[in-house]
């Protein structure tokens, strides 16, 4: 299944039962657990809110036993796409997926290489992704940490 809605993949199907819900609500506590660290050391602080980086995003993927990744990356209309996709490693099954997008209009990335600029959208694509399937991991890990992907967040910094 690759539709943009899948995260519950990774957690619960429609038969799930009450057992198999607290199962999962305590795995997703423990996985808050092994990553918060990372995700708050790499967290940036933007106009007095914490973002969460695409490494802290990644951590958490991992620690579910899933790989964010980026594919498609191709120049649109207005700027360079990609699509970020999260897969589970056990059977290589999507569980979400989501577009990032690097705009000519941003002009943090105006003038900067291609390359980069390609970059930046795999990064978003990736880190949006991550956020569709474990966004709730984040408000377990702090309630004070935007859900909102850095990436997404840094036009903020841009003057």
């Amino acid at each position: 299944m690759e539709a943009a809605n899948t995260a519950a993949l990774v957690l619960a199907s429609p038969t799930t039962n009450q057992d198999e819900v607290g199962s999962l609500m305590r795995r997703a506590t423990d996985v808050a657990g092994v990553c918060a660290q990372i995700v708050k050391s790499t967290a940036v602080t933007i106009q007095g809110r914490k973002f969460v980086r695409c490494e802290g995003w990644q951590s958490i993927a991992v620690a579910y036993g899933c790989v964010a990744g980026a594919r498609d990356v191709e120049e649109v209309a207005g700027g360079i796409r990609a699509i970020g996709e999260i897969r589970r490693m056990s059977d290589g099954a999507i569980v979400a997926t989501a577009e990032g997008f690097c705009g000519d209009d941003e002009k943090t990335w105006q003038g900067r290489p291609e390359y980069a600029r390609r970059a930046m959208a795999q990064t978003r694509a990736i880190s949006r992704a991550c956020r569709s399937a474990f966004a709730f991991v984040v408000t377990m890990i702090d309630s004070n940490l935007s859900t909102t992907p850095y990436e997404e967040a840094d036009f903020m910094t841009a003057g």
